[in-house]
Parts: C-alpha cells; sequence; structure tokens
C-alpha cells in the first residue's frame, strides 16, 4: 500500500510513533515529541542530516533511553528535527541494529527481536 511501517517506542514514559526508515543513519525524534518527553530540543550540538531532498540544520541531543519492542536501547544522541508527515520521528538504524527486523509486506508490518542482551 506504500504506507510507512510503524513502530511504538516510549521516551521517558512518554509514547512516540516513529517510522521505521532503513535509509536513516540515525534515530531522528521530532523537536515536538523531545518537549513532551521533558527533554530540551534546543540544546543540542549543531547537526547536519541529509536525505534524497538535500540537507538541512538539525541538532545532535542526548536521550536517555529509548524503549521499544521489550528492550532499552540508550543512552542514544537522537537528531532533533520536524519530521513531515506529523509523525514523531524516524527509527534509523543506530537503533535498529540492536534487533533482528522481520518484514512482513503483505501485512505492511515488522517485527522486531531484540538480539541479546540490553
Amino acid at each position: 500500500t506504500g504506507a510507512p511501517i510503524m513502530v511504538d517506542a516510549r521516551l521517558n514514559g512518554v509514547p512516540l510513533r516513529l517510522v521505521l526508515d532503513t535509509g536513516a543513519d540515525r534515530t531522528v525524534i521530532s523537536p515536538t515529541a523531545l518537549t513532551r518527553a521533558g527533554i530540551d530540543a534546543t540544546g543540542g550540538t549543531p547537526f547536519r542530516i541529509s536525505g534524497v531532498t538535500g540537507s538541512s540544520a538539525a541538532s545532535l541531543v542526548n536521550v536517555p533511553r529509548l524503549d521499544i519492542a521489550g528492550a532499552q536501547v540508550g543512552p542514544l544522541g537522537v537528531v532533533a528535527f520536524a519530521v513531515p508527515g506529523g509523525f514523531d520521528g524516524l527509527l534509523g538504524r543506530d537503533v535498529l541494529d540492536v534487533f533482528t527486523v522481520t518484514f512482513d509486506p503483505a501485512q505492511n508490518r515488522a517485527t522486531l527481536t531484540p538480539r541479546g542482551p540490553q
């Protein structure tokens, strides 16, 4: 259907809806979602993101951990950047590498299984 595969995550106990993005090197979380989770999105390190549509200025912000699929990942540097489409962010390879990801295209679904002790 072309619809994005969504992943439920929690940051400081706050639920997030992230798009699974195997093309993203780093996880991206919108400044609005970071603020909801009590994290200052303005105090990060300047960072440049690049994609198929060009590049933009962003910032790299440290988060204590993300809770995803029964695993805790972190501490982690995430890119604070507003993601088009109103999503809370993108789940990138920096986090995906902690999991075995199994795709079910017929159901437009992915299963994330932690790879080892977290």
